[in-house]
């Protein structure tokens, strides 16, 4: 499946909670299942604890929501092509939605991107980890480009890092609640 964004938005715009929200209804709301949310990476590194970071936060405010990958159980290089095998006997018809940091070229870390296609975890590290998702959710934190930081605007903190999987993870679940909200409606 080619890559094509959907949406894109910094974290700290007024508005990004509602721009995600908008992107993912008119993603997922015409599947028959609600997607799997894999959130990946290490809650060892302040770089890669973005997607386990929100999976945390995900599966504190929604019990809806099929979430793999929190800072208790972490999906990363070590154990992602097991866990991904199982994940896929166990939901083989749900669209699978990758969450993880990313490094951008030319653009500013905190941008949110929700993508189709499925991302290539640990590429910014040489690693040779399969490919996952139909969908993905990256937070960029962090730029080829700028290797050695010459900016306090370079460098990404935990509070940034915090703040993408905040919006993330809320703009997922007003989007769980809109579909919830819709699908009763229908029913009524």
């Amino acid at each position: 499946m080619d890559s094509r964004l959907i949406a894109a938005v910094h974290y700290a715009q007024p508005d990004s909670r509602s721009v995600l929200t908008r992107a993912f209804m008119g993603s997922f709301n015409d599947a028959d299942e609600p997607p799997v949310f894999i959130c990946i990476g290490s809650d060892r590194h302040l770089l890669d604890c973005l997607g386990p970071l929100t999976g945390t936060m995900l599966a504190e405010q929604s019990a809806d929501i099929i979430v793999m990958g929190t800072l208790q159980e972490p999906w990363h290089a070590g154990n992602l092509g097991l866990k991904l095998r199982d994940l896929r006997a166990e939901y083989p018809f749900r669209h699978m939605v990758a969450i993880d940091a990313s490094i951008g070229n030319n653009e500013p870390p905190g941008l949110i991107k929700l993508k189709t296609g499925p991302i290539k975890p640990g590429k910014a590290v040489q690693k040779n980890l399969p490919r996952v998702g139909d969908f993905a959710i990256t937070g960029l934190v962090g730029n080829r480009e700028n290797r050695k930081p010459t900016s306090a605007a370079d460098v990404i903190s935990l509070a940034h890092v915090y703040s993408m999987s905040r919006v993330i993870s809320d703009a997922i679940v007003n989007w769980e609640k809109e579909l919830r909200n819709c699908r009763n409606a229908i029913r009524d």
